[in-house]
């Protein structure tokens, strides 16, 4: 089964907070820091699209592991999102067969330039993935 939650947010111009993104969902971690990637520098001058999926694996003491880049459209925006997993961190649980010792997940960020709109987006999508 897979667990699929989508967010969006308006990024530079308010702080993205997550900490209790997934309050009603017991089946999941919940973070305890969340750290947003840095917009893309490069969208804000011309380019205006770019998508990075991670995969990583989340511990039941809330530590972030395996950390991989499966799907990106450019280097720099790769790195800002894997620095920012990087630095997560979620609440620790103890295992059970809903909420295992660890859980493999994905996201993806989709960072956009509204063009009418003249204003900066990110659009994040969580997945969980199969036995790691």
């Amino acid at each position: 089964m897979k667990l699929l939650c989508k967010l969006s947010g308006i990024v530079g111009l308010s702080a993205l907070l997550l900490g209790g993104a997934y309050a009603r969902d017991e089946t999941h971690p919940r973070f305890d820091r969340y750290v947003s990637p840095v917009y893309p520098s490069a969208l804000r001058g011309g380019r205006l699209f770019a998508s990075v999926r991670v995969h990583y694996d989340i511990h039941n003491d809330g530590s972030v592991s395996g950390i991989r880049v499966v799907e990106q459209t450019d280097q720099k925006t790769a790195n800002v999102v894997v620095s920012a997993v990087k630095r997560w961190r979620f609440k620790p649980w103890d295992a059970t067969d809903e909420m295992p010792a660890v859980i493999g997940e994905s996201v993806q960020y989709l960072f956009d330039q509204e063009r009418l709109e003249k204003r900066l987006r990110m659009v994040i999508s969580w997945e969980r993935r199969g036995e790691s």
